[in-house]
Parts: structure tokens; C-alpha cells; sequence
């Protein structure tokens, strides 16, 4: 008796797809139909929704991680004294990230 779950003590079985069922060639296809076109072809329709998350996908792949030009602004602020840094505000954030880390 076999183990069906077991493929060691399975007999050797033919592949699943052995192109006997394989389309015909475009040339192929062509031949005998005197012009006539395909009957059906498979189409697929995305809801709106799904369009618009395949939208903010390709525009967050081409948004760069980091702004630039924001960076640099805050960079010539910081220089000029312009940019005021708050420590207290800076500690809490910096509290209230490693308590949310921990949770």
C-alpha cells in the first residue's frame, strides 16, 4: 500500500501540461479562416478603486524618500538661526517614539 501524501512511494506519473492541448500558431490559426477574426477574447476591467491604488502606486514609486529641496531650505534656516528647534518638543516626540516601540 502507497502513501498518497508520500512522493517516494508514488509510481513516476506524466507531467500535467504536455502540449497536447497547446493553441495553435498565429500562422496556423490563420489557415482556412479566409479572413475571419477570433470569435471571443478574455478582457479584465478594474474597478475605479483598484485604479486609483495602481495610481498612488506608481506615484509613490516615483516620489523620492527624502525631499531635497526641503532638506535644503531647513539646512540654510538652521545657518541663519532662522529655525527654531524646541528641546522639550524634540524629548517628548522622542518619549512618545520609544513608548510606541516598546508596545
Amino acid at each position: 500500500m502507497t502513501n498518497p501524501i508520500n512522493p517516494f512511494n508514488r509510481p513516476a506519473t506524466s507531467p500535467v501540461n504536455n502540449n497536447s492541448s497547446k493553441a495553435p500558431s498565429k500562422d496556423s490559426a490563420d489557415v482556412g479562416n479566409s479572413g475571419a477574426s477570433n470569435a471571443a477574447q478574455d478582457t479584465v476591467s478594474l474597478s475605479r478603486g483598484s485604479q486609483q491604488v495602481i495610481e498612488l502606486q506608481q506615484r509613490l514609486n516615483n516620489t523620492p524618500e527624502i525631499d531635497s529641496v526641503k532638506v535644503e531650505a531647513i539646512k540654510q534656516e538652521i545657518a541663519k538661526g532662522n529655525y527654531p528647534l524646541d528641546p522639550e518638543k524634540i524629548a517628548e516626540n522622542m518619549i512618545s517614539l520609544e513608548q510606541s516601540l516598546i508596545e
